[in-house]
């Protein structure tokens, strides 16, 4: 049978080795979604990852960094803020503008889900051969270097 020109014919990128790491990534990262218990969406979570790494952060810096508009990340923050997983605080420079920070409940959150997780992908490496894994210690450096670019390459976009 020959093949319909929609699967023979396919543009650059959508072959090699940038779409096989894209396809890779985002199954394993909906794996560990799916396999976890986390109870936020991933707009929030990726928020939350944010918060956590820069806070106290004012809810117009936190937008511009997650890039999405104010009103987006406004209504982000109210909905994880509903849920007690951030709180909000007057900023100490202007007393008329809040900050978030994660409560309590909200570390405990971003805990068990990196536990899970973690859990999860040991669980999936010790299927691996002991050649795979030692290939996928040795990528582990050029994978983290390859995210740094991807988040500086985001980062300046945005502005």
């Amino acid at each position: 049978m020959r093949p319909s020109a929609k699967s023979s014919v396919r543009a650059p990128h959508e072959s090699g080795p940038a779409n096989s790491l894209r396809v890779s990534v985002a199954r394993i990262y909906r794996a560990l979604r799916v396999n976890s218990d986390w109870s936020i969406t991933p707009s929030q979570g990726s928020a939350l990852a944010r918060i956590e790494q820069c806070e106290p952060v004012r809810l117009g810096v936190l937008a511009q960094l997650e890039g999405v508009s104010a009103a987006s990340m406004s209504r982000i923050v109210e909905s994880l803020e509903a849920q007690g997983i951030v709180v909000r605080i007057p900023d100490p420079l202007d007393g008329r503008v809040s900050m978030v920070k994660i409560s309590a409940t909200g570390m405990e959150l971003i805990s068990a889900y990196r536990a899970a997780s973690t859990r999860a992908i040991e669980t999936a490496l010790s299927t691996l051969s002991r050649d795979e894994q030692s290939s996928l210690h040795e990528a582990l450096p050029i994978l983290e270097k390859l995210s740094q670019i991807l988040q500086v390459g985001a980062s300046k976009h945005q502005h």
